[in-house]
């Protein structure tokens, strides 16, 4: 047997053995939808294949499917939203030692107002 005998040899014993495991699923796209998709891929340094594969299963999920931007963007947030909690600690030690807070709903109020804008800009997909 020569190479290319034994590569097809191969290739039909692993496609009998995966049948029931692995299914191939194939797609038509025009020129502008892969080249966006190519884009993505290349942006995130992964096959567009792989690409298609993660946005079909999130959005059959339901979930979003962030960039690695995204991602970046959102640890930078939750870090700078833990930097408010401690400042938010130590009103709230202070306010304790001295008795009072002045305005103690308008701060709480406002912490809201940050979170749903947050939420609301990872939730909505952009154009």
């Amino acid at each position: 047997m020569n190479t290319t005998e034994n590569r097809q040899a191969y290739k039909k014993a692993w496609n009998q053995k995966n049948k029931s495991h692995v299914k191939r699923v194939s797609i038509t796209l025009s020129n502008s939808e892969y080249s966006e998709l190519e884009k993505r891929a290349k942006k995130e340094n992964i096959k567009i294949t792989t690409l298609v594969k993660n946005m079909a299963l999130a959005y059959h999920q339901q979930a979003p499917l962030f960039s690695s931007e995204q991602l970046q963007e959102m640890q930078e947030m939750r870090f700078l939203f833990r930097n408010i909690a401690n400042n938010i600690n130590q009103i709230a030690h202070n306010s304790n030692m001295i008795k009072r807070l002045t305005d103690e709903n308008g701060l709480l109020l406002e912490i809201k107002k940050l979170e749903d804008i947050v939420m609301n800009y990872y939730q909505k997909p952009k154009a």
